[in-house]
Parts: C-alpha cells; structure tokens; sequence
C-alpha cells in the first residue's frame, strides 16, 4: 500500500473552507446589516419603511443563519475527518469493519 511507504511523501494538503476567514467575515458582515436594517426599522415612521425594513432585516439575518449553519458543519466535518485520521493512523490500516485493498 502506498500509504504506508515512508518513501512516498504525501501530497501538501489544501486548506479546509473551515480554516478560512472568508466565511466568518461574510457572517458578521450580514449580522451587522441585519442589526443596522432593525434599527432602521425601529427608526421609520411611515407604514411603508416598516414593511421594506423588515424584510430586509430579516433577509439579512436570514443569509447569517445559513452561513452560521454552513460555518459549523464544515468545522464539525474537518474535526470528524482529522479524528479519522488520526484513528486510520494509530491502527495502521483501514479502519474496523473495512477489508485492505489488493
């Protein structure tokens, strides 16, 4: 198995969407514009303002609830996959319950 020859280095491994700050800078961007859109909402007096505020405050808060949940499952899934491989690599071979490949 390739795997386990010291001779063959591994290949460099590309950054987890996890491990990048793009996503939690998106997350606090949306969760302003949604704080900033209920204060304006809080601020306007005519029935009209009210209604466009509102929906955009909740559009707003909306995209950062998706992008909490996306954010978290990706860092729950690289934790999962480094558990992993941490457990592949204290067994030195393929995980309980797997056949080795020929």
């Amino acid at each position: 198995m390739i795997g386990n020859d010291p001779r063959v280095p591994w290949p460099p491994r590309a950054s987890h969407p996890a491990d990048s700050s793009t996503l939690p800078l998106y997350m606090v961007l949306f969760f302003l514009l949604g704080l900033v859109s209920f204060v304006i909402y809080g601020l306007s007096d005519g029935q009209g303002a009210l209604v466009l505020a509102s929906i955009i405050s909740g559009m707003f808060f909306g995209c950062f609830m998706i992008l909490f949940a996306i954010y978290w499952i990706g860092y729950l899934l690289k934790g999962h996959a480094i558990w992993q491989a941490e457990r592949q690599a204290e067994s030195d071979g393929p995980s309980r319950g797997q056949q080795p490949e020929d």
